[in-house]
């Protein structure tokens, strides 16, 4: 495992340097223009195919650790799993890594991709979701494998466009992703399940890789690709852990995901209660708001600071999720403390807007929605 994370580290971080050295050359077509949208706080255009790295050190980990354990890897992980598992989390990665050149593949053909990645992971790796529970739901799931196969889908869509939307400032979906990553490694390593704690620790490492061309200044931006394929990846795993291992509460997964997801959440019941469309942008987002009144207070510095302070929190609730990972009451109290957290923050800054700055050549990263 060790072997694989330097191999996803080294591979991503070649990929990136090779990205932002040759920008010149694909700019025209890679590179995120600023003021295109309510989101976008950049001032320069800037590539937003890191993606692309991420997916070639994930995938270059991956081949690694099958050459090294060729018969199988884990329990009950049979050797084709890694392969489907690559064509699940490439097939998102593909249709966001499409709209980042093109700027035109849609939100929904974008979420659909999410749902054939996860259709491919259910059939053919076992990706499935067998438990949240909530009597309600798990009732739900025991009707019919159908019912599963959809409440699989819809999660695995819903946690990767959750993704997509908190890529808003430097560092913030890398610093998610990878702390999340890694709370998944090591529950993973302590239920005997190397291959999903390598596959976590690789897509952590990949991460990195591509993080330090987007933290503290970015040159490189994830892209839909990028934040399209962590969300599935991540979502993924935490299926298979929590189904393979029913000590491990569904409720883990969920703290794993806590910011993408509730700042996802009020960023529907926002656009609801406002009557507009679900799937159109803006620049209310929690990371957004938060930016701009760190920025009005301590200059461009504001926003990294902004960015540091959500990836700890995330963090620091994650740590505690392991801590009670098999807990489901503790996880529960958990995400609503998180929750109420959240409200709080938002509800204190949301009326005391700052105007927003555009960002420096150090500013936010690449876009939300």
């Amino acid at each position: 495992m060790v072997l694989s994370f330097f191999i996803a580290l080294i591979a991503a971080f070649v990929v990136a340097s090779l990205l932002v050295l040759t920008d010149p050359w694909h700019s025209s077509f890679s590179a995120d223009s600023p003021g295109s949208g309510p989101q976008k706080l950049h001032l320069r255009p800037t590539p937003r195919v890191g993606g692309i790295a991420i997916m070639t050190g994930f995938v270059l980990a991956t081949a690694s650790t099958r050459i090294q354990a060729p018969v199988e890897i884990g329990v009950n992980a049979p050797l084709w799993l890694s392969a489907w598992l690559v064509v699940a989390i490439f097939v998102p990665f593909a249709a966001g890594l499409i709209e980042d050149v093109t700027k035109s593949f849609g939100a929904r053909l974008r979420l659909l991709a999410t749902f054939v990645g996860a259709g491919i992971a259910y059939v053919f790796c076992g990706a499935a979701l067998t438990r949240f529970a909530v009597p309600p739901l798990d009732a739900l799931l025991a009707l019919h494998p159908w019912v599963s196969f959809v409440l699989t889908l819809f999660c695995v869509g819903a946690i990767a466009n959750a993704y997509n939307l908190a890529d808003g400032l430097n560092g913030l979906l890398a610093g998610l992703a990878i702390v999340a990553c890694a709370g998944l490694a090591f529950v993973a390593a302590q239920y005997g399940a190397p291959y999903l704690a390598m596959a976590s620790a690789a897509l952590g490492a990949a991460t990195f890789g591509f993080a330090i061309f987007n933290f503290p200044r970015a040159r490189l931006f994830a892209g839909d690709g990028g934040a399209y394929m962590i969300g599935t990846a991540i979502s993924l795993f935490a299926i298979l852990l929590c189904g393979r291992h029913p000590e491990v509460s569904p409720w883990f997964a969920f703290v794993l995901v806590i910011y993408p997801f509730v700042d996802t959440t009020g960023a529907i019941v926002r656009r609801v209660v406002n009557r507009r469309p679900i799937m159109e942008p803006d620049a209310d987002h929690l990371h957004t708001l938060l930016a701009a009144h760190l920025t009005s207070a301590l200059g461009s510095n504001g926003r990294n600071v902004a960015s540091l302070l959500i990836v700890t929190t995330a963090g620091l609730f994650i740590l505690a999720g392991i801590v009670w990972h098999t807990n489901t009451v503790m996880l529960v109290a958990l995400s609503a403390s998180f929750v109420t957290l959240y409200v709080a923050v938002y509800r204190r800054i949301m009326p005391a807007r700052p105007a927003m700055i555009k960002m420096s050549d150090s500013g936010a990263g690449a876009k939300s929605a």
